[in-house]
């Protein structure tokens, strides 16, 4: 049998990268702190964690912290049914999720039941292609992902597609593309890009224009709302949601550069396959939205 005042201990050294500062969250000592750590190890017989800068969890550890997040979820909701009135056992609701889904379409679907439920929300935003390795490590109970396979434990339910359009404002085009788009015009372009992890222009590039990774110019900015103001502003070139190019594009503020060459990523909802009603509600939320908002293919 676990010991649970352990498992909390490995989770907040996780979450406070150290044990130093979870010895202040847990309000014990340092060594204390470390005593219930290596209790826990030698419960299970392997390390927990890696004593780096940050304190990282082992393959072992995450599998704990994913087992104690799905407990905390369950007995948050039985807490609430035995006391509703209580209001100090708040059920947190932790979910990955990308920028362009936050930006857009995300927090219109969940606001109305988290004000109804009075639950407490913690995103985790990363890109979509990532998302699911923060629900296979037990950081979130539920992710919006590009993954489709259901990790183990979990379900996958297909919420759509974004489609993305490459745009860039007038004088930009004017500037760099006044006749057309050619692997030549790409390589002088600067392009807008989220950041080292979203492949999606890279993608793109290679598909449509076989273009060679690192042939083109780029500026790196990760933030949905910075990235597509740079984009506005004419620093450059990019691929941007349907979403939000669409409203830009009908103003003029944005031209699309190639509209025969849009590209489409299917999202899925993943979570934890768990009696909890906090992920079916969730999932039937985003799900009337999602179909709503993005294209169903």
């Amino acid at each position: 049998m676990l010991d649970y005042a352990h498992l909390h201990a490995l989770a907040v050294v996780i979450s406070e990268g150290g044990f130093e500062r979870a010895s202040k969250i847990l309000c014990i000592s340092q060594p204390a702190v470390s005593q219930r750590i290596k209790q826990l190890e030698e419960r299970v017989g392997q390390a927990l964690v890696i004593r780096s800068t940050p304190v990282e969890a082992t393959p072992t550890g995450k599998r704990l912290l994913r087992h104690y997040s799905q407990v905390q979820l369950l007995e948050s909701e039985l807490s609430v049914e035995m006391d509703a009135d209580d209001p100090k056992l708040p059920t947190i609701v932790k979910i990955a999720v990308n920028a362009d889904s936050l930006a857009t379409w995300f927090l219109p679907a969940l606001s109305e039941i988290f004000k109804r439920h009075q639950w407490l929300l913690e995103l985790i935003v990363d890109d979509e292609s990532y998302t699911h390795n923060l629900l296979k490590n037990g950081e979130a109970v539920g992710c919006v992902t590009t993954t489709k396979e259901p990790l183990a434990g979990c379900s996958s339910e297909y919420l759509g597609e974004m489609e993305y359009l490459c745009v860039a404002t007038p004088e930009f085009i004017q500037q760099y593309f006044p006749i057309n788009i050619t692997p030549t015009s790409l390589e002088r372009a600067p392009a807008v890009v989220f950041s080292t992890k979203d492949k999606l222009h890279e993608k793109y590039l290679k598909k449509y224009f076989k273009m060679k990774t690192g042939s083109w110019r780029e500026h790196k900015i990760p933030s949905s709302e910075s990235f597509l103001e740079a984009i506005i502003q004419g620093m450059g070139y990019g691929l941007v949601g349907h979403l939000q190019a669409e409203p830009l594009i009908e103003r003029g503020i944005l031209i699309e550069i190639t509209p025969d060459k849009r590209k489409r990523v299917p999202l899925y909802w993943q979570h934890w396959n768990i009696k909890a009603k906090q992920t079916t509600i969730v999932y039937r939320s985003l799900a009337v939205t999602a179909k709503q908002s993005l294209c169903q293919s």
